[in-house]
This record gives C-alpha cells, structure tokens and sequence, in this order.
C-alpha cells in the first residue's frame, strides 16, 4: 500500500511522461496483489474461551481467485446447498481435555475425563460466495469421536459489541451463519478466515473395545486419544434414582431404586443401597439370599423383583454395609456374619445405551422401638467394577419419618341428669368416666401394644394423698369399646385384660394388695391391641368417691385429679409413654362453717324472747337457767351468723371446741347466742330446724363451749345466733374489730374419726370513733443554691406536711422519709431539715406563696409549734455521711385542733444530684406516716414528689441539618426531629433560599416555673445567616404564649415577621429581629405561666440558619457550628440563662459519577455542580470555578463537553484545558444547578486492568473538598464474546483545541509523516507524509495517503494562529492490530514498550480504530499577569503572602467602569511559587489596562498611595517590559507588585511567636549599648541585611 501511494503522488507531478504511464499501471497492479498477499498472511483471529463453545472471531483477508475459492466448496445433495470445509479450509484443528487449555493437533493424549474441546482453525472462505449461493453460513463435520452436548446458539459480535453471526451444533455438523448485514458490508473479493472451539464429551462406542483408544487425522496430523481397557466402566454415564411409598396400615415400605444408562451403555453396574440414619429401626425384608441371586421380574410378596426391556437379569444379595476400602460389599456366608441390617447389593452386567431398569424392595418397620418422628435415610450408590477398581457414577437418597397424630385422646365425666356424679345409699358419690383415642387418618404407620392407663396418683398431678384412702375404682366397671362409622362396638372382655397397680408398674389382674390407685388395659398375647390410622376406641370405667374426702381435707371443696395416659410399644413422646391428659372433678357439697354479719347495724332497741332453755356458765361447765325469758338490744348492735357442719347428716361435731373471739376490748357481746340445730333432707336437698338452745355471752368479748356440753349427740347441722355491740367511742379513732369462729378437735363419721385444727370463719367490723386525726404530704418547690454555699450546695426542696384533725394526742408520731426506689434520686435530710411548725388557719395557700419567706409574709397569724416536738433523725437508707434518710416528730402533749386549725410542718431536703444535660429529669420522692397512740406500727399516710429538669428555664437542642433546592427539603442528619415538614420553606423563599441549613431549637420553660415575659438572644454561628426564627411549639398549658414587639433596639436591629403552621397543627405568627452587622437575633416572649409541669408550660422555638462559609460549601471541610441562646429579663438588663447546641455540616456541592457499564474504551462522566442551586461565593474573580483533574490514562474529548441546567436547557459556560496537567477548568454561572458531561478515552491495552481516577473540585479551595470518581479495575475487551473486523485501513483524525477556552481551531495546518522505530529510535520514512489544515478544528487524513495499522505516525504543527504560543512539538501515534497468532508482532510490542516508557502525553497508543485521533491543544499568549512581594524597606524579602489577590482587566487608564475580566491569585499559607493568571480571548494589537482591586473591590490606581489587600496596607506597583505602567497588549506580561511599607508583618512566611518578640525585646534593651557599637561598625550592607531579618 505504500508503494501505491507513492506511485499514486506521482502521477499528479508536473514531470510525469505519457510514457511511463503503462509502466505505472502494470507496476500498481502488481503491487495490489503484493499487499493483499502480505496482508491475508498476516490477518488475525483471536478466540475468548468463554463459558461454553461458540465465542469466535473473525478477520477479512484480501482478495483471492474465484475460481480457486469455488474448488474449496462442497455442495450437498439437498435443495440447500451447504458449504463444508474441506482439507483447503482447514488450517489447523486442536484437541484437548482441558478447558484452559488449546489442545495439541499431533500426538497422543490419555485423557482423564470424557470432556472433549476441539478447536478448529478456517481460512480462505470466499465471503461473496458464502452469501450468494450458501446463505451465509459454512458447516464443519466433526470427528466420529466428538459428542457434543449442547446446540444451544451462541452469538458472534464484532469490536462494537454489534452480533455479525451466531453459531450451533447440529447433527454432528459446527455451523456458522453470518447475519446478511454484515456479508453485504465487507468488499466483493473479500475472504474470510479465523478459528472456532467447540465443548463436548468423547463418544465411547467408536473406541476400539480391545484397547480403549482410538485415532483420527487432520490436514495438520494426527491425534490418538488413548482411554485404557476399563473406558467403558470408568467413563460411561449411570444414574440412579430413588422413590418409595408407604401404606399407612402397613408394617413395610415399599423401595424403588431406578438406574439408567448414557448413550454408551455401561458394563460391570452395581447399586449398593444402605441406611445412613436409623438404621436400627428397620430390616430388609423378603428373605434375600446372602449370596447373588437371579432377580424376579413379578411382585411376590415382600420379595424384591426387577423391572427391566433386556434379557440381561440383574441380581441381588444381602450382605454388610459398604467401607471406604470396600465400596461394594462381598458377599458374606450366612446372616449372623452380617451387622443389621446390613446393605443390599444389586448388579447388572450389561446396560444397554440409554436402558432403564428399576428394583423393587420392602423394608419392615420395627415395633418394639420408638419410630416416631425418628427420620430413616436410605441412601443407594450406583458403581461400575472392572478388576479391583469401582468407579462412583451417582446416588440418591429418601428419608421417611414415620408420623402420627391424634386428634381424639380426651377424658371426659360422663354426666347423669346434668350432674358429674349421681349418689348412693350411703352418701358415696359414684363417677363415670371416658378415656378416648382415635389415630388420625395421615398418620403413616400402625400404634403395635397400644394400652391404656388411668392414675389417682400420678406423679406431680396426683389427688392430695389425704383423700385416696377415701376413693377406689370400681373394677367391674371397666368397659372397651370401638367406634368404625357411626357404628359402636363393646369389645369382648375376653379380648383384652385390666391390671391394677397402687404406686409402681408391676400391674396385675388379679389384685389383692388394698385399694389401687391405677390401672392398665391393654390386649392379651393372643388379641394384641393394634391401633391403625383412622381407628376410634375409647374405654369407661367408675369411681366412688366417699364424704370422709371433705373432713380429710377439713374443706367444703375437694378437687379429684384423674390422669389418663396412653402407650404403644413403636410410639413415644412423653415420659417414656406416648401421651396423657388430665381431668379434674371439683366436689363442694359441704360447708364445716361460715360466719356472715348483717350490713346495717340494728335501728332501734330490741326485745329478744327464749322461749327453749337457756344455760349459764358456772364453775367451767353449762347449767341451765329457767329464770330469764328474755334480754335487750340496744340500738347499734351488730348481728352475726356462723352455720356449722352443713354434711348432709353424715359427720357429727358435738364433741369439737367452737369459740368465738372479737379482737379489740371496744365491743363486746349482748345478751345471749341462740343456737339451732338443723337435720338435712335428702329428698329436697334441705336443712330443716329442729330444736334451738340458748347461752348467755352477754359483756363478753369471747365465748367457747362443746355441743355435748348443751346435751347434743347428733349429725346435725348447727347455726349461732348473737349479737355485739361497742364501748364508748369518744376516744377511738377508726379501728377495725375481727369477730373470729374457730372450730377445733374431733369430727366424727362412724369409726373414722379427723381432728380439726383452727378450722375458722371471720368477719370485720369497721368502727368509726369521734377521734380522727388526718397527715397529708405535699411537694412544695426547689430553692437553688446560694453561690458558693457551703451546705446545701444543691439547693433544697422544700415539703409540706398539713395534719388537721380533732387533736394530735400526746405520744403521737409523724414521720417524714425519703423514699429510695428505682428511678428515684436521693435527697437528703439534715439536721436543720425542720424549717418550721405553724398552727393556724392560712391567709394564703401555701402552694399559691413563690417561696417561704412568702408564706410567713402572707401568714401573720400563725403560732410557732415547733417546741411542741421531739425531733429524732435516722438514716435506715445508709445514706453516707451526715445525710438522713428519716425524721420522726413526737407530739409533746395533747394538741387540740379547734376551729379548723390546722397543723404545718415545712420541711426542706436536698438533692442528692441534679441533673445537668438538657431535659433530663432527676425525681425525687418523700412519704408521710403516722404512728397513732393505737398503733403498733407506722402507716404510711401518702407521697409526694418533685422533679429536676436539665435546662429548666431555657434549653438549646440540635434540630437537624438539611438541605433545600428551591423545591424540596432534604434531612441531612436528623435531631430532635427527622421530618421535613417541620422545615417552612416558604419562609426561606423570601428569606435566603436555597442552600445547606442547620436547624436548633430552644426551649423556654421546660420545668414550667416562669412566669411573664422574658427576651431570647440568639447568637448566630460565625459563617452562617440567619434564615428564619419561628415559635414552632407550645404546650398544653402555654397557648397564649406569642411572639411581642420591642422598641428602642437601635436601627441596626430589623424587624422580621412570618407565618407558618406550628405542630400543634396551628398557623402561629412570630416577630423577631435580626441585627445583621453583629450577626444576632432577638425575640420577646410571654405570657409565661408557672405551674410547675414539666414540659406543659413550654414553647418550642426554632432557628434556621443557612451556611455561608465558602470553606464549607467550595472546600468541603466539615465544620461545627456553635449556636449560643441566651435567656433576659423582660427589659433585656438580667442574663438568666444561656444554652448551646453545635451542629455538624459537611455538604459538598459537587458530584461526579460514571455509568455502570462502559462502551468499550470510553467513559462517559457527569459532573453536577452546585446541587443545590444556591448562592455560592465566588472562587475565581467574579466566576465560580471548577476544577476537574483528569487521571494519567484518561484523554478528554473536549468537543464532547455538555452543560445543562436542571431543567435540561443548555447553559453557557467558560472552559480551559491543560493538556500538560491533564486539568479541566469550567466556570458556570451561580445560583443554578449545572450538570456537565463529557467523554474521556481510557488509554490502557485491552484485556488489561487499570485504576482509573477522575477529581473534580472547587478552583482555590483544593481537591480534598471534591469528588473523587475511582473505577478501582477498569478494563474493556476489543471483542468480547468474537467478533469480525476487516483488512480496511484505520483512519487518522487531529483535533486541534484553544486550550483556554475549549474552541476548535480551524486553518491550523499539519505535516504527517509515517515512521519507524529503528533501534529505540522513531525515524521518519522518506518520502511518505502528508500535510493539511483543520476545518472546524479537525483535520481527517483521507487518500491517496492512507494510514495503516501497526505503523508509526509523527504528526507536527506547521503554522501558529496569531495570538496563540508556537507549538514546535511532535507528536506521534500509532494503531495497533493483532495478527494470525492471536497476539501482536515483535515489533509491535517493541513500538508499544517504546510508547509507554514515555514520561508525557506526545506518544499515544490506539488501540482501537475509533481511538485513533489526536487531540493537540495551543495556548493563547493573552495578558499574562505576575504576582511579586516585597515584605521590608530593604526589599529583601519576597515570601508571598497568604491571601486571595484580585485583578481587574480594564479598557481605560483611570479603571473607570466594571472590569472586562476579573482574575485571582490565591495562596496559603507557607506558599513560596511564583504565581501566574491570565487574560485570554483578548483583541490583538489593544491596549488594555491591568490593576490589581482593594479589599472594596476598586482598581488601585494610584502606585504611590497605600492601599489595603487582603487587610495589610500595601503600595502596588505594576511593570510592563521593565517600564512601571499597567498598560498591556496581548502577549505581554504585568508583573503586579505589593510592598509592605509599615512594620507590620506579613501573615505569611516567616511568623515570630509571642515568646520570640519578647526574648528578642529582653536581648535588644540589655544589649543597646553593644549593638550601637557593633551598627557604626558595620558596611550599608549589613546595617540592610540585619534590618531585614
């Protein structure tokens, strides 16, 4: 091709002869068939081995004769002809048994696995050919030994990830068909060449049966592959599959084990079944021999049988189960020699390709263990054996669990005329009950041995042992039944047996040992009881249950446990046992005694007539008295009742002890008890009265007697008729009497005799004497502390204890105690507690009183008791040390409370802690008691309770940070509150806008005790402003708390007012006002109420404030912002309380993001600047800059550069690039959201991994405030997946970019020359190069010079625009492609090596033909202006100095009018580079003016005059080409000079501490006369020199 081009520019030469032009032609022909020669020879083909077999590519050779291509087709017999490679297109084909690997294509390979890969190498496919007459595709016959195991299609893809083709597997034929667009893309005499792998296994039948091996040859030689004599059993494919299934009644589970061949058959197949868990639990079943036997092939019973097409049987032995070192068990010589149950061995000799055959086996389930639930695992190993080698193909496994389940295992009473019992003769209650089971239906297996069991005595759910002697069973009473449908059945006696046991479990039928306490039915040795699912039994059975169970217990209600529980021999769950259930039987028929008292007392005085005898006490004994009738009770007496012995005649109390007791002296009986004895009739359930005694009691206040004592003998039952009345009353206070009946001693019932111990029955008598004395508590209000006291360092708590009453009688005690409980903090009572003791009547309440001085002021008239009292102080609590938990005051004497007085104890304690973090709250809790002259022991009267609050009066809390576009709030991290409603954005819209806020919020009031109106100071943090002030809450008691208007704040302070919806849901206006100059708010509030809830007569107040800070918004530091509260008096005089909260932000108004997926070598970045759409400070002149820094790898394409705004409309924008840093600055305009994209070129070898980074940040504010994007392993693959390219020659593009503001270049002119690298040297070749200009700043490099592939370009700037700095540099690039071997030339890779050891960006590699394009950037000369410092007199020193330093471009001398251009400089501190800033886009040939602008922003003018920048008075000075003037033209450079004239220092450079300027004062005042000396000595230029240190 290079010869064509050079015979090509010769033709157009002024000196060319018609002569030599058949010559030419003749010459290019040849040359045409030269080069497509060379380059068919070196086309490439690369193959990605991917997960499976399909990924190939392709490359275009040059063209080739047609008649020569048609020779390499076959064509088939069939209507579609097929074009199959030949020997002529097969350049090579590999085999391997690795998936990694190529393969070999001559020799022998003893694989080790039947996976087969071949990979086939194709060339000289006539492309035309191929489309026209085999539409689109070619076939490949594969060798007989390859099976493939996939026809699924895979794609064919070309560089762009674009799909050519696809390729499959059919019918023992590879075949590839190319998509019709790309055929027609590719030229007429275009030829196809490249390779293909395909996966799959060898196919066993075509090996030699004999050796195992087999050959095959190739155009490029012969493979043989060698698998050994035992291929067959060590490589064919067996499966086995296992199933089984279960009949719910039966003992056995039916096995099936399925085994299936491959396409090779297999020989030599064993399947060994074994359990794997729970192999105890079950046995083969079907009497299989130990010794192989010829399979049945019909069901026989238990006995395994095969199913199976061939005439090959399998057979089967039992034997022991299978070892690591003995995969197939041997047979073994009869059963005992085999460990149960040992394993199953069943062999085929022959599979036929693709068999099937099954075996069929049961497995009996044991009944004597538990099988419940217990999971059984078979698992069944299919093997091939040759010799003494087995080779493991597979296995399967099932579990079985077997499972029941009842739903019917009940006991219930069965009930006769709706009662639980029916009664006989002698009284004995007889109860039937029911024991019911029914195995549900999806139960698995049958219950073997089932029984049921019935105990009185079962352990931990027994009747009380008092009352088993008194119950039995009935034994002839036990029935069993079975219920099948509706249909109920009573099973023979005879059928099943009943044993009986007492404590144990050694049960008999035939019992004679006492009373049994249990039983068990089951079924005999020949009738064993077998329950089946679906099957219903239940048994019934009767107890008498005896009286004598009620005086056992001494109660009128027994309780009858019962216990049923059942078991079978295959089945647990509880106890050993399978389950049980229990039922209770509560029996309450008899009453022993029962006391009751009328409601009301008598109302008048009544006359009580005897009309049967009485008896009198005398001498310990009961005479009878005939000589009274009757007796009086008064009016006011009590009546009580007591019933004794309600047994229904069965227990006789005559002999038992009967006393009745009244706890307190104050009462006492009347007259006498009456006394009625009652018989009880069965036939109406009733007690019938039948004769009444009397005894006198009267003035007693007890009475005890026996019945016999009376002269009764009976069983009957007795009721006590009496009453009682009180003592005089005026000295008793309330006091509670307890009338008590107690039964003792024997209660009889034939021979069975029970002593009653303290059986009693009470009744309470509340009596109210004319005495009453009442002490109540009462929390009162906290004293802060005095400063710097020395005792109640923590204030005090001041209480009320208020006793009124008839009188505090002498000896009287009131106790006041700290409570110490959870959640309670202590306070501590001292020795001076007792603050004072008043008696009187209050003018003021005390709760109404601020304090106590308030309280004695408003209370004149109360009379000091306090000497009235003895004072002791405890400390039961172990406070430590003087602090007292308790004091007790004694009444002196009789204190009478007349007239309503009342009695007021004021005492104080302190707190033990108060809480200092806000709204925590301290407790703190005190108690009242009261020990009367009666009592034996304190009584607590009451509590009371008082709380500390954190930030009682005024608290501060961190709200929340967020963020506002203008649109939408967002919480950055969330306080108190995390919901942007409670943001007023609509405030912000007429206040600052939008941007990135912190929101506090202080709280006025929290402990509810201000009271009026009260200013709040706001401090505003340094580097915000403030947004808005709005009362944001209010609680329940502080709704007519708002927001007052202030006067006479001065005029710096401005009035502010807004409405917003509060959260109590409410619009609340507030005022407030803002003093910008200071940076403070103030706000008025009230009216304040103090009621002393916490958190009730509060209000929220909340403050926005935006961040200012440019070091925050451009830098992105993290700062803490402090916001300080300050809570005043209504007239602002008083500072009361102040608070603080901080409030971390950290918000970067930048972000950079890549796509997930890359197309190819290229990224397509976004940049969004200013999220928010604030205002932002400016960071460059009047321009908001950005910085974004390009990372070594990565090539913008500057024309790709977008901006936007959000709305998705194109933004105007100034951009620069410096292509020595790889740095891209664009500045934006402010308050907008700005989303910029743009396309970089990832400069890294394909197939190859690279970090690849790309920062942008904020232009002076450093990259730590930005974003940087990391793409930690970047790679792209020019042919992921195959593909296709062509012999088409790549094309050459030069971008030619105004680096200062991004704008193509047009008419810059270029010379490319093609080169060579000869030696670690790039060398032009002579003769071959080409120059043009670029248009719109591109110039594409078309024919008659043609770039090609693996081939050096220099390209070289030949003109420079004016305006612009020359550029004499070359740059060089070359494309590089692969070749036939899948990899690059030598040469190629030493151009490469070359490329990459160069240290800049002039050598650039592509390695794609859409890469191959350079882009060269030119710089505009421009106004260039110089920053320089001098520091002293001397003009020795030049440090910069750190600050940002302003220049304004101006059109005039005087600097009149807004600058056209503004540019900074900024440094930091310790900063000592010179640093430049420039003017572009500049007329050529125009005067202009450069002055550097105040800290007002002003050009400086005057050179003589001091000025101030960055807060330092300076002298500026300005020089052009030596000259002091400010006027400049494009090309020149100002050099701007600041000369510090004062002895201030600069606040950059060298900086003296403190210590420093003093130690250096000392030294020069104790040295003046030396330094004198030493200065008249010293040369001028000494004297400078030490005047500039």
């Amino acid at each position: 091709m290079k010869v064509v081009q050079y015979f090509k520019h010769a033709r157009n030469l002024n000196a060319y002869n018609k002569k030599y032009k058949r010559l030419t032609h003749a010459l290019l022909c040849v040359f045409v068939l030269c080069a497509a020669f060379v380059l068919t020879t070196h086309a490439g083909a690369e193959t990605h081995n991917l997960e499976n077999y399909t990924y190939v590519s392709y490359s275009q050779s040059s063209d080739i004769d047609d008649e020569e291509t048609l020779q390499l087709l076959t064509i088939d017999e069939s209507t579609q002809p097929v074009y199959v490679l030949q020997k002529n297109n097969i350049a090579s084909v590999k085999v391997s048994t690795d998936k990694n690997s190529d393969g070999v294509q001559n020799g022998t390979i003893t694989p080790d696995t039947k996976y087969l890969k071949l990979k086939v190498e194709f060339k000289n496919i006539h492309a035309d050919t191929l489309e026209n007459q085999y539409g689109g595709s070619f076939t490949y016959n594969l060798p007989e030994f390859f099976r493939s195991t996939s026809t699924t299609e895979r794609p064919i893809i070309d560089k762009n990830n674009k799909q050519i083709g696809k390729i499959h597997v059919e019918n023992g034929q590879a075949i590839v068909t190319y998509t019709k667009e790309f055929l027609a893309s590719l030229g007429e005499n275009a030829t196809l060449s490249g390779n293909f792998f395909l996966e799959g296994e060898v196919d066993l039948t075509t090996l030699d049966k004999d050796n195992g091996s087999i050959e095959a040859t190739f155009p490029n030689g012969s493979i043989k592959l060698e698998y050994g004599l035992s291929f067959l059993e060590k490589y064919s494919d067996v499966k086995v599959e296992k199933s089984y299934t279960k009949d719910p009644s039966s003992d056995y589970i039916k096995y099936t084990l399925t085994i299936s061949a491959g396409p090779d058959g297999s020989k030599n197949v064993y399947v060994v079944d074994k359990f794997t868990n729970n192999k105890n639990l079950v046995t083969y079943a079907g009497n299989i021999s130990y010794t192989p036997t010829t399979l049945a092939t019909t069901e026989d019973g238990q006995k395994p049988y095969e199913t199976k097409r061939t005439d090959t049987p399998g057979k089967i032995y039992l034997t022991n189960q299978p070892t690591s070192d003995k995969e197939i068990p041997e047979p073994v010589t009869g059963g005992s020699n085999i460990t149960q149950p040992g394993s199953i061995v069943w062999s085929v000799d022959e599979l036929k390709p693709n068999e099937t055959r099954t075996l069929t086996y049961f497995v009996l389930l044991t009944d004597k263990q538990n099988i419940r639930n217990q999971k059984i695992t078979n698992k069944a190993s299919v093997l091939n054996k040759k010799g003494d080698e087995t080779y493991l193909k597979g296995s399967s496994e099932k579990t079985f669990t077997p499972s029941i389940t009842y739903g019917g295992m009940t006991k219930n009473i069965i009930s006769t005329n709706g009662k639980k019992y029916t009664k006989d003769q002698d009284g004995n209650y007889i109860v039937q009950y029911r024991l019911n089971f029914t195995l549900n239906t999806n139960s698995n297996y049958p219950l073997k041995n089932y029984a049921f069991f019935d105990y009185l005595n079962y352990s931990g759910r027994s009747t009380d042992a008092k009352m088993l002697p008194y119950i039995s069973y009935i034994k002839d009473s036990v029935e069993l039944h079975q219920i099948k449908g509706n249909t109920d059945t009573k099973i023979d006696s005879t059928q099943y047996k009943v044993e009986w046991e007492t404590t144990g479990t050694n049960y008999k039928e035939n019992w004679t040992d006492g009373n049994p306490k249990r039983f068990k039915l089951s079924g005999t040795a020949d009738h064993p009881m077998t329950i089946y699912p679906g099957d219903s039994y239940y048994v019934t059975y009767k107890l008498k249950i005896q009286p004598e169970v009620y005086a056992a217990m001494q109660s009128g209600q027994v309780t009858i446990k019962n216990v049923y529980a059942n078991d079978a021999d295959n089945a647990k769950y509880l106890a050993n046992m399978l389950d049980r259930t229990m039922t209770t039987l509560d029996l309450n028929d008899y009453m022993w005694i029962h006391k009751v008292k009328d409601s009301d007392v008598t109302t008048n005085d009544q006359t009580i007539h005897m009309n049967s005898d009485v008896y009198v006490k005398m001498n310990n004994s009961y005479e009878k008295d005939s000589s009274v009738n009757s007796f009086e009770v008064p009016k006011g007496s009590y009546k009580y009742t007591v019933n004794l012995n309600k047994s229904q005649n069965q227990f006789n109390i005559t002999h038992a002890t009967l006393k009745d007791a009244l706890s307190s002296d104050i009462m006492h009986y009347v007259g006498y008890v009456k006394i009625t004895g009652y018989e009880y009739n069965a036939n109406t359930n009733t007690y019938k009265d039948k004769e009444s005694k009397w005894v006198k009691i009267d003035k007693q206040n007890s009475f005890e007697l026996k019945l016999s004592e009376l002269g009764w003998s009976n069983s009957y039952g007795y009721r006590f008729d009496y009453y009682a009345q009180t003592e005089d009353l005026s000295e008793v206070g309330q006091i509670k009497v307890t009338n008590t009946f107690t039964l003792n001693g024997e209660v009889v019932k034939g021979d069975h005799k029970f002593n009653f111990t303290n059986k009693t029955s009470s009744q309470t008598t509340q009596v109210n004497g004319f005495y009453n004395l009442n002490v109540n508590k009462s929390a009162w209000y906290y004293e802060r502390p005095v400063e710097n006291a020395t005792t109640w360092q923590n204030g005090a708590f001041y209480w009320v204890i208020e006793v009124n009453g008839s009188a505090i009688r002498e000896g009287t005690k009131i106790k006041d105690a700290v409570v110490k409980e959870n959640n309670i903090t202590d306070s501590y009572l001292h020795t001076d507690s007792i603050a004072g003791i008043y008696q009187g009547n209050l003018t003021k309440q005390i709760g109404a009183c601020k304090n106590y001085q308030e309280f004695l002021d408003s209370n004149t008239g109360l009379v000091d008791k306090k000497d009235l009292f003895d004072y002791e102080y405890t400390n039961s609590k172990n406070f430590t040390g003087n602090n007292k938990s308790e004091l007790t005051l004694t009444a002196k004497q009789t204190i009478r409370l007349e007239n309503d007085e009342n009695i007021y104890m004021i005492i104080k304690t302190e707190p033990s802690q108060i809480p200092t973090d806000n709204r925590a709250t301290f407790t703190y809790k005190n108690e009242a008691l009261l020990k009367d002259t009666t009592d034996t022991s304190f009584n607590k009267r009451n509590d009371a309770i008082q709380s500390l609050h954190g930030g009682g009066d005024l608290l501060k809390e961190f709200n929340f940070t967020f963020s506002y576009d203008g649109k939408q709030a967002t919480i950055l991290k969330a306080g108190t509150d995390n919901n942007t409603s409670k943001i007023a954005t609509n405030i912000l819209d007429q206040t600052t806008g939008n941007g990135i806020y912190a929101s506090w919020v202080f709280k006025v009031n929290y402990a509810g005790d201000l009271k009026d109106d009260y200013r709040v100071l706001e401090d505003i943090p340094e580097g915000m402003e403030l947004g808005y002030i709005r009362i944001k809450w209010h609680g329940s008691q502080a709704g007519s708390v708002v927001s007052k208007t202030m006067d006479d704040l001065g005029d710096d302070y401005k009035p502010y007012s807004n409405t917003a919806t509060n959260d109590n849901g409410q619009n609340q206006s507030t005022t407030y006002y803002y003093n910008k100059n200071t940076n403070k708010a103030l706000i008025k509030l009230g009216e304040f109420e103090n009621k002393h809830t916490r958190d009730e007569c509060s209000i929220d107040v909340q403050v926005v404030c935006r961040v200012t800070d440019s070091k925050v918004l451009l830098g992105g530091q993290s700062k803490t912002f402090a916001n300080k509260v300050t809570l005043q008096s209504n007239d602002g005089e008083e500072q009361l309380a102040t608070s603080s909260s901080t409030a971390a932000l950290e918000k970067n108004s930048l972000d950079k993001s890549h796509p997930e997926t890359f197309n190819g070598q290229t990224i397509k970045y976004t940049i969004t600047a200013n999220t928010l759409s604030q205002k932002l400070p400016s960071n460059d002149g009047n321009k908001l800059t950005l910085v974004d820094e390009l990372g070594d790898t990565l090539e913008l394409d500057i024309t790709s550069i977008e901006a936007k705004d959000d709305a998705g409309n194109s933004v105007e924008i100034e951009k620069s690039f410096n292509p020595e840093t790889n740095t891209l600055e664009i500045s934006i305009p402010n308050e907008k959201k700005i989303i910029i994209t743009y396309t970089v070129t990832v400069n890294i070898a394909p197939d190859t991994s690279s970090l690849v980074s790309n920062k942008v940040y904020w232009k002076s504010y450093g990259n730590d405030g930005g974003k940087n994007d990391v793409i930690p392993n970047f790679s792209y693959n020019l042919n992921a997946g195959g593909s296709t390219t062509s012999t088409d020659n790549p094309e050459l593009s030069i971008k030619k970019i105004d680096q200062d503001n991004a704008n193509p270049m047009s008419g810059v002119t270029f010379d490319i020359y093609e080169c060579q690298l000869n030696e670690d040297k790039i060398q032009r070749v002579e003769g071959i190069q080409t120059s043009g200009q670029t248009e719109n700043g591109v110039l594409t490099v078309k024919a008659p010079f043609v770039t090609s592939y693996n081939t050096i370009y220099e390209v070289k700037e030949s003109n420079t625009p004016d305006g612009y700095m020359e550029d004499n540099s070359s740059y060089y690039i070359i494309c590089v492609d692969k070749e036939n071997n899948d990899d690059y030339s030598d040469y190629v890779k030493q151009c490469i090596a070359y490329f990459e050891r160069q240290s800049n960006k002039k050598y650039k590699i592509a390695y794609s033909t859409k890469d191959f394009n350079l882009t060269i950037y030119n710089s505009q000369t421009g106004i260039v202006v110089k920053k320089a410092f001098i520091n002293n007199a001397a003009g020795t020193s030049h440090k910069p100095v750190s600050g940002t330093y302003t220049f304004g471009l101006y059109d005039n001398p005087q600097g009149s009018g807004s600058p056209i251009q503004v540019k900074t400089i900024t440094y930091s501190a310790g900063e000592t580079v010179e640093k430049y800033t420039k003017f572009i886009n500049l007329k050529l040939n125009t005067p202009y003016y450069v002055f550097e602008l105040d800290d007002e922003g002003n050009p400086i003018t005057n050179t003589s005059q001091e000025v101030t920048v960055n807060k330092l008075p300076y002298v500026v000075d300005y020089k052009v080409k030596e000259e002091s003037t400010s006027k400049a033209v494009v090309g020149d450079q100002v050099i701007v000079t600041n000369s510090l004239r004062t002895k201030k220092l600069p606040s950059a450079g060298s900086r003296l501490t403190l210590i420093y300027r003093h130690l250096g004062l000392v030294m020069v005042v104790a040295s003046f006369i030396v330094l004198l000396i030493i200065y008249k000595n010293r040369d001028k230029k000494t004297k400078e020199e030490e005047i500039g240190k």
